[in-house]
């Protein structure tokens, strides 16, 4: 644990603290491209583009932690909506959502991503909606699931004997019982959240928000063929993933323990 604690704090600190005092990557300086780290006034060198690869390291890794925590959190409200929506309606969510759920389940996430985005391309929340659509459904499976036990208690039984509506059985005992499932979703679905996003900007899908300069992703798609000129333009934003997927990963430990 304090492994994963010291890697969270040195990585978390570097990021936010090299966004604060550094530039946005986004302007080309074609002299000072391919330089080495340890080049002066360029810790970590530069891409082909004369870019900062520290900037790009801070900025992608910041970028990427803004759109997958609000993302996360998105996909869990959507689907206890719908699940709460078996509370209201039990035999019409059942032939309803039953079928949409398999479907969803069935198409791989990274497709349904791909199509909200096509049919979606100058949407500014399109990769919110993507990451929605390719992750709700496992989602609604686990609360449904805890729903339905929840459901079978007898304070619930005792809840409806006693005259209590629906709305009232979700805030007194629904909710109160979800909280820790809600916990555990939200660590649980982070790794798997910035490895989609990475590999959206890999794909050239825009993920950055504001004016933060190119992606993860994007930064190993457009380095990776002059490996031998920057290596470290590639190496960096690998790091920033596998460290991103580990940091968030630990957490989810110390969510279960």
């Amino acid at each position: 644990m304090a492994v994963h604690t010291l890697v969270r704090f040195l990585f978390f600190g570097l990021v936010f603290f090299g966004a604060f005092i550094l530039s946005s990557p986004t302007n080309v300086d074609l002299i000072n491209n391919n330089l080495p780290i340890l080049s002066p006034g360029f810790f970590a060198g530069t891409d082909r583009l004369g870019r900062d690869n520290l900037a790009l390291f801070c900025y992608g890794s910041m970028s990427t932690i803004v759109l997958v925590v609000p993302a996360r959190i998105l996909t869990i409200f959507v689907s206890f909506i719908l699940s709460a929506f078996s509370i209201f309606f039990p035999k019409r969510s059942e032939w309803i959502l039953s079928g949409i759920v398999s479907v969803s389940l069935a198409i791989p996430s990274l497709l349904s991503a791909l199509v909200v985005i096509s049919l979606l391309p100058n949407n500014p929340f399109a990769i919110f909606i993507a990451i929605l659509v390719s992750d709700w459904a496992l989602s609604y499976e686990t609360l449904s699931a805890k729903i339905r036990e929840i459901k079978q208690s007898s304070y619930v039984s005792a809840s409806l004997c006693m005259g209590a509506k629906p709305y009232q059985l979700i805030l007194l005992h629904y909710l109160p019982a979800l909280r820790d499932m809600f916990g555990f979703l939200f660590f649980s679905g982070l790794p798997g959240v910035v490895m989609t996003t990475a590999l959206f900007s890999y794909l050239g899908i825009q993920t950055s928000l504001g004016d933060t300069g190119p992606g993860l992703g994007e930064q190993i798609s457009f380095s990776k063929d002059y490996f031998d000129k920057t290596p470290v333009s590639v190496l960096l934003p690998i790091v920033a993933i596998l460290t991103l997927v580990y940091s968030l990963g630990s957490n989810q430990k110390k969510n279960e323990t």
